[in-house]
């Protein structure tokens, strides 16, 4: 490989790298429930939060070179306790960096299309 394109694909993979992501959660859960989430990655606990109905929250992050990015939160409403992966690089890189997670009964939603089930 000539250094030119070697040089634009480190380049390139850099800028990649660079990019910035964020998650969104949204509650929709029935009947103005308030939703609690905890919200950590192996390095960053990001605390506990509030969502009112029909509100959210979110954070920005830069996934890492590795492509091992996980960000994880769990999730209460009363009489309800579930943990989901709210970034998982290996599933998420290239299918969204800005993921907005409908939280649902049944399971959280991304972009409210595609529903996931709750981790076990």
């Amino acid at each position: 490989m000539d250094s030119s394109i070697k040089l634009s694909v480190v380049f390139i993979m850099i800028l990649s790298f660079l990019q910035a992501s964020s998650v969104q959660i949204v509650n929709n859960l029935p009947g103005g429930l308030l939703l609690t989430i905890h919200c950590k990655s192996k390095d960053d606990d990001l605390g506990i939060h509030e969502i009112s109905s029909g509100n959210q929250w979110g954070f920005p992050f830069k996934p890492n070179i590795w492509g091992t990015t996980l960000f994880f939160c769990s999730f209460q409403w009363p009489g309800s306790f579930y943990h989901f992966d709210v970034y998982d690089d290996g599933r998420d890189h290239g299918r969204c960096s800005y993921c907005v997670w409908n939280i649902k009964p049944t399971g959280p939603c991304l972009y409210n299309k595609l529903c996931e089930a709750w981790n076990p």
